[in-house]
């Protein structure tokens, strides 16, 4: 079929002239009527010449004529007979003047026709429509919207309270992963539903999750970055940060034993809050990073070139650039080694649980233990993965603090526990709020830590759980594309996999 186009002053289609012809033939016997006829006219219409197909003005609306297309050859038309009621030619003069000129044909010059004697007024330009006013719902409506979606929140969260169980601390089991997503899914919806409903009548912040499958997340807000060596400066980032606390106290001490001249780094927006800093405890040189989310996606594993056993090892800081981490540290160098469990993306890739700990991290950003040899069958294995809902696990250890109590390391096969090393772990102060901490040889010689040593000094920041991951010169925690404290030798490591936190705000809706 061909398109159909539309008729410009340079693009006509004359497949219709005999019509157009008969058209005016019309008017010309109105015109016949202003003067005595001679006896017996006969109009002879001209014969339509051979259509012509003209490109169109636009050359993409040009149409697709073929032969099939084009108009059959219609015979003359019969000899024109004066109809005897016609009214008079310029009765219709507005119709007259909505016919292209084009098209129009001359009068004859035995018509005689009368001339206007005036042009006919041009209408007024039509004065624009007001629009009308947008309808907006009443403060009471508002505040019924509001109650209802409120209640359906409660309602769901009521439910996922009586028929989810995650599991808290060490090896458990609980619902169905299903039901897990389902209400979390449930419980998102609800919030952000009534937030958009409540809008001025009440603040309701909005959730914003990240997809477990994205490699890449948000790139954070320049804006939010801050150095400072004033404690007082970070003591307002944190007042600013009170709704992100959620009530919730902080590890970040403005009192305590600074390293000279090593700044404090910070970050902030509405999902996550950093502040990274170096102290001294026991003489040594102890490199913090304090994280709040707001979700328990913002959570994440990155694996070198995003692939299991993948024979590539990158340097920590290429990858959490790359990923666009606000802060990261070292995973478990997983390619180093084939103990433990390993868990990517949900999938169960290694499981070797006989000899170490190994730590799980669920969609809700809880951290799970599971100790040597607690997990056996690969079977075992995966329903807790599936029963607690586990999006990724490293496996180093051994546990440091387990449900508020320091744990205490008598021999493990892994991480020559007993000898000053370098070292590194991620710890849990509460809900979505974590710890992170290494203990680096520096160039004033200072001294390193054991297993016990360092289980001692992350226990005494009143942490709730904490696991130990990689150590030596492999132990850095990355922020703002750069390593923040002195890692062993001067220079970085490369390795399989990181442990990274990411904002979730999404760049179109940054204030």
């Amino acid at each position: 079929m061909t398109r159909r186009t539309q008729m410009s002053k340079d693009n006509y289609d004359f497949s219709d002239l005999d019509a157009i012809l008969a058209e005016f033939s019309d008017r010309d016997d109105a015109e016949s009527e202003a003067y005595t006829a001679p006896a017996e006219p006969v109009y002879e219409a001209p014969q339509p010449a051979e259509p012509t197909y003209g490109a169109p003005a636009y050359a993409e609306d040009a149409p697709d004529y073929d032969d099939a297309d084009l108009p059959e050859e219609e015979p003359a038309p019969a000899p024109y007979q004066p109809p005897e009621d016609l009214p008079p030619l310029y009765a219709r003069g507005e119709k007259e003047e909505s016919k292209p000129s084009k098209f129009r044909k001359a009068p004859r010059e035995s018509l005689n026709a009368p001339e206007k004697t005036a042009a006919k007024p041009k209408k007024a330009p039509c004065e624009p429509k007001e629009p009308k006013p947008r309808r907006r719902l009443t403060g009471g409506v508002r505040f019924l919207l509001g109650l209802v979606f409120a209640c359906m929140a409660l309602g769901a969260m009521a439910w996922s309270l009586f028929n989810l169980h995650p599991a808290s601390g060490t090896l458990s089991f609980s619902g169905s992963d299903a039901r897990l997503r389902l209400a979390e899914k449930l419980d998102v919806y609800v919030n952000n539903a009534a937030s958009d409903a409540l809008g001025d009548l009440a603040f309701i912040k909005k959730i914003y999750t990240l997809q477990e499958s994205d490699t890449v997340s948000p790139v954070p807000n320049p804006a939010g970055f801050g150095t400072t060596n004033d404690p007082a400066e970070v003591e307002e980032v944190i007042k600013r940060a009170a709704v992100l606390l959620d009530g919730q106290s902080v590890t970040f001490d403005p009192k305590a034993d600074f390293v000279p001249d090593a700044p404090i780094r910070y970050y902030l927006d509405d999902t996550i809050l950093v502040i990274a800093w170096q102290e001294y405890i026991e003489q040594r040189c102890c490199t913090f990073a304090e994280v709040k989310i707001a979700h328990g996606s913002q959570i994440r594993r990155k694996l070198a070139e995003d692939s299991y056993s993948s024979s590539v090892q990158l340097y920590a800081s290429d990858m959490a650039n790359a990923s666009n981490a606000v802060v990261a540290m070292n995973g478990d160098f997983y390619a180093f080694r084939d103990l433990g469990i390993t868990v990517y993306q949900r999938k169960l890739y290694r499981n070797n649980p006989a000899q170490v700990d190994s730590c799980f991290f669920t969609a809700s950003g809880d951290m799970l233990f599971s100790r040597a040899g607690e997990l056996t069958g690969e079977g075992e294995t995966q329903r807790f993965i599936e029963d607690n809902d586990v999006v990724f696990a490293v496996a180093f250890g051994p546990v440091l603090v387990d449900d508020g109590e320091l744990q205490y390391c008598k021999g493990y096969p892994i991480g020559e526990i007993n000898t000053e090393y370098s070292r590194s772990c991620i710890a849990m102060t509460d809900d979505l709020h974590y710890l992170l901490m290494t203990i680096n040889h520096t160039p004033d010689a200072r001294p390193r830590a054991t297993i016990n040593e360092l289980a001692r000094i992350i226990y005494s920041k009143n942490v709730k759980k904490a696991y130990t991951l990689d150590g030596g010169q492999t132990a850095e925690i990355v922020m703002m594309g750069a390593p923040i404290n002195h890692v062993d030798f001067g220079y970085e490591r490369i390795v399989s996999d990181i442990i990274y936190f990411a904002t979730a705000l999404p760049e179109e809706v940054r204030s």
